[in-house]
Parts: C-alpha cells; structure tokens; sequence
C-alpha cells in the first residue's frame, strides 16, 4: 500500500515538472503579477507607512520627525468628543449593516417570487441596483436636499399629510438615523444582487420535496433557503459591515457631523487630524486603530458566519 502510495506522489511530481506545467505556472504568475504590484504599491506599502507613522510627531511637511513611541495611542482618548465618536461610529456600522441585510433579504425573496402577478425581476434589479452606481458625494448631496427642514421633500409629504416637519439634520438621536436611512438606501441594491444569486442557486428539489412533505412557506424559508444562503449573508454581512466602517463621504456632506459630534464618524475625524490639524501621527494611530477594530470584527463574523454554513 505505502510502495502505491509512493508511486503515486512521484508521478504527480513528474506530471508538476512537465514544461507543459512549467509553462502553466509561469503564465499564471504574469497573469497575476500587475495585480500583486498594484496590491503592494497601493495597499501594503501605504498600510505599513500608516502604521510606521503611528509612532512619529509630524505635520506633514517638515523633513523630520519625532520618535514618541506609544504616545500618539494613549493620547487618543484626550481627543474632544473621541469617546462619543467611537459609540458613534460602532452604532452607525450596527445599524448600517443590520438593516441592509433584512431589506436587502427581503427584497430578494419578492423578487424571486414566482407567479403570474411577479413584477418584472430584470427591471426591479435595474431599479434596486441604481444607487450603487452613484458616487457617495452625490447621494449625499441628494439626500441633504432632501431633509432640507424647510422645503426638502421629506418634509413636504408630511406636511401634507398634516404632520409637524423634522428637523432631520440639527436635531441629536435623528440626525444619526438620517445618515444610517441614506446610507442604506446606497447598500441595498449590492447586497440584493447577491441574495438573489444565492437563492437561484437552491436546487427546486428540496422545496418540492418539503412540499410533498407537507411543509408550509415559513417552514421552507426556515429550513431550506436561509440555511442554504449562509454563503450569500456570509459575504453580505462581511462587505457591508467594512463599508459601514469605512465609510466618510455620504455622513460627511448629510451632517457634517453635526449635531455636536453626534454624526462625526472616526473616518472623519482621521482626514481632520492628518489635513485639518497637521498631526499626522494621532491620525495614523487612529487609522491603525480603526483597521484593527474592523479586522476583528470581521474575523468574529466570518468565523461564526462560516460555522452556520457547515451546520
């Protein structure tokens, strides 16, 4: 049995060592090549100078810098406002993250609905899918019209169904819902896209099978389609809780980060550190802070997301 073995791990050996697969894997390399530079200039070496700038006092423009090790870390919390921003920030990605996925979820399943009276499904993607397509600047300017207190269309509709107006962008708690609602609105139509990839991916036969079965809708959607979507909300869950994260532009030009600091997201407060203030070693330290947190979160989530999917 080991001499089968043997001969079989050698001649995978020798089939590694053809030129045919030489040139196989040389060819894959310079396929991948432009991407791993891109990667490394953009992404890794940017990564490191943030984190290497972390331990420096600099403006940004002077030619040295000032070793002052941890300092920067522990002075984070001395920010104005810094613990209100982070409890911010965290309820803003919570929230962002929680109510896209059950509207997008839902949204899926409608649109996956079979029947005579089924809405065009190519159209209604089409329509979902719009606002993905537009630049965060530009819903946040759509959407700050919008709240406008006094002739915003938001209010309008319920001044005319008789209700007082909101002061949707001074007023604290609302102002945080407002940049979370637009937010979303902007998450939607990516996460439905994939949902309803997943759920066009479910073999038929285990809902004609739970059919025969007996089983009802609910019983099937409990059973059968949310189980065999873990895949789908895996992904969705992970993407759209980084986006919340990183998110700077859309709550920037809503709010401002008004009332207070009520809206003023960590992201905000890191390009105002680094191009406002000229301190750009709290605001690396705060960078690397912020990327920490959200690779923590995601590797909490993809562990017992990816739990749920061997289940």
């Amino acid at each position: 049995m080991k001499d089968v073995k043997a001969m079989a791990l050698n001649h995978e050996k020798v089939k590694k060592n053809t030129p045919f697969e030489r040139q196989r894997t040389i060819t894959g390399v310079c396929f991948l090549l432009p991407t791993i530079i891109l990667v490394a200039v953009f992404i890794i070496w940017p990564l490191f100078q943030v984190f290497n700038l972390s331990f420096f006092e600099w403006n940004g423009v002077s030619s040295t810098k000032r070793f002052v090790g941890l300092s920067n870390y522990t002075t984070l919390s001395d920010l104005p406002g810094f613990w209100e921003m982070s409890w911010g920030t965290i309820v803003y990605a919570v929230g962002v993250t929680v109510f896209t996925i059950a509207i997008s979820f839902l949204v899926a399943l409608f649109l996956d609905k079979q029947g005579k009276a089924r809405i065009n499904r190519s159209f209604m993607r089409v329509l979902w899918f719009f606002p993905c397509l537009l630049s965060m600047a530009v819903v946040g300017i759509l959407w700050r019209i919008m709240y406008n207190y006094n002739n915003g269309v938001i209010n309008t509709v319920l001044k005319s169904l008789g209700l007082s107006p909101v002061n949707w962008l001074e007023t604290y708690g609302v102002t945080r819902w407002a940049i979370i609602i637009a937010s979303v609105w902007t998450q939607v139509g990516m996460c439905v896209v994939i949902f309803l990839a997943g759920l066009q991916a479910v073999p038929i036969e285990l809902f004609e099978a739970a059919e025969i079965d007996g089983a009802n809708s609910r019983q099937k959607l409990l059973r059968i389609t949310i189980p065999m979507m873990a895949p789908s909300i895996t992904i969705n869950m992970l993407t759209t809780t980084i986006a919340a994260f990183k998110m700077y532009e859309l709550p920037m030009i809503v709010s401002n980060g008004l009332p207070g600091y009520n809206t003023l997201l960590l992201t905000k407060k890191i390009y105002d550190l680094g191009f406002t203030s000229h301190d750009f070693g709290r605001g690396s330290a705060l960078s690397v802070v912020l990327i920490l947190v959200i690779t923590i979160i995601s590797l909490i989530q993809l562990f017992f997301l990816r739990k749920r999917e061997e289940v």
